[in-house]
């Protein structure tokens, strides 16, 4: 079912009660909420506040974007995270396939991404909520290849990958790319850029 939402870091500057004013006014029917400045990692009350307020307003929440990066903790330990996205209501937690781009990255840095992937997705199917990566440059899911290679390697049923277009990629590449992640797919991010001037 395709969904209509926007992420609520579009609007970095703005608190969740003028977020939520403008879904609705622009006939949107579900936000992902930011994990790093709107609903911060631990602070249950804040989630649950904007869990309210966005279900008062009849809109759903579509995601928790945690900005968490798999195997690397000093964002914060994912337990903090996943609390959050269970009081937010939130049913994925969208986070980012590490620090490194595909191409920089050796075989122990992937093992070790794989295996905290896994290590968290366990822990979110736990509490019924769902892990999406992040489909990013500068992480392991950098490219079409990439991304497929890294969600083949985790082989966990309860992890999934958000799409969106590649900056300064052709449109046959974005294509192959959409269609390579297909079986994983649960969210397109879409927004405005230009091939050539990104």
């Amino acid at each position: 079912m395709f969904m209509p939402g926007l992420v609520s870091i579009t609007f970095r500057q703005l608190a969740p009660a003028e977020i939520v004013a403008l879904l609705a006014q622009a006939g949107l029917s579900a936000v992902e909420w930011g994990g790093d400045v709107h609903v911060p990692h631990g602070d249950l009350a804040a989630a649950r506040a904007v869990r309210r307020m966005t279900v008062d307003a009849g809109l759903q929440v579509a995601a928790y974007g945690s900005y968490y990066r798999v195997s690397h903790t000093e964002t914060g330990p994912f337990e903090a995270v996943l609390e959050s996205a269970v009081e937010l209501g939130a049913p994925s937690i969208r986070v980012w396939a590490g620090r490194q781009g595909s191409t920089d990255a050796d075989e122990a840095y992937w093992a070790q991404v794989v295996e905290d992937s896994q290590r968290i997705a366990d822990l979110a199917a736990a509490a019924n909520v769902r892990i999406d990566y992040e489909f990013h440059n500068k992480t392991l899911t950098d490219t079409n290849e990439a991304a497929v290679k890294l969600l083949t390697r985790v082989a966990h049923a309860n992890v999934k990958t958000y799409w969106q277009p590649p900056r300064y990629s052709a449109l046959a590449y974005n294509l192959a790319g959409l269609d390579a992640v297909l079986p994983w797919l649960q969210n397109v991010h879409a927004f405005t850029w230009h091939r050539t001037t990104g």
